[in-house]
């Protein structure tokens, strides 16, 4: 699979450098904007046939419409492998529909669940992927806000809609993404208090 994702990626990038004369920057942007979408586009084909061989493929479908709509401007955990982020996606989309179907939501824990997602958001959105370049402040209160109009519309879907099976999907998985924010978060404050210690440690006063 991966070695004829990257076949694809070279031939339409190859069709589209030659047909409109790229310079070498837009050639850059181009391979690496065609590797995101061809990549994530065979993962969802892959996972959508994982979830129909257990017979989940509409709880799944649910599933990926919800997180696609908040996690653009949210960032999250990103792995180097495509088999650890084909691995993880399906852990954490089988363990939201898992969710969906285990645990019953009064109003209580809902607004509870959703008011952690809003502080959440709010404290640490976004939180994008290293290859990407550094967002300016205006950039990241924009995501911050729009993070949170998306939790706060699918909070008032989910009461106005007699509680419809896709904002059911919605909250759950909304928590995750919002939990995969502080594990991200940890994970970058480790990093940065790791490389402190070694240089202290390396060039001691």
């Amino acid at each position: 699979m991966i070695v004829l994702i990257r076949i694809v990626t070279r031939r339409i990038h190859k069709y589209f450098e030659t047909e409109f004369s790229l310079c070498e920057m837009d050639s850059i942007k181009l391979r690496y904007t065609l590797e995101v979408i061809i990549n994530d586009f065979s993962k969802l084909i892959v996972l959508f046939l994982v979830f129909t061989l257990l017979d989940k493929q509409m709880n799944f479908i649910y599933s990926f419409l919800a997180l696609s709509t908040l996690r653009p401007f949210t960032g999250g955990l990103h792995f180097k492998t495509y088999i650890g982020c084909i691995l993880f996606s399906a852990a954490f989309f089988y363990l939201s529909i898992f969710l969906v179907l285990s645990i019953f939501l009064d109003f209580f824990i809902t607004l509870v669940l959703f008011i952690f997602a809003l502080l959440i958001v709010i404290l640490l959105a976004p939180i994008p992927s290293e290859a990407r370049p550094t967002y300016s402040r205006k950039k990241i209160t924009t995501f911050k806000f729009l993070s949170a109009m998306i939790i706060v519309f699918h909070l008032f879907m989910y009461f106005f809609t007699n509680k419809n099976p896709y904002f059911i999907h919605s909250i759950w998985v909304i928590v995750l993404q919002c939990i995969q924010l502080l594990l991200r978060k940890g994970g970058l404050m480790y990093e940065s208090r790791k490389d402190k210690l070694q240089k202290i440690n390396r060039y001691p006063m």
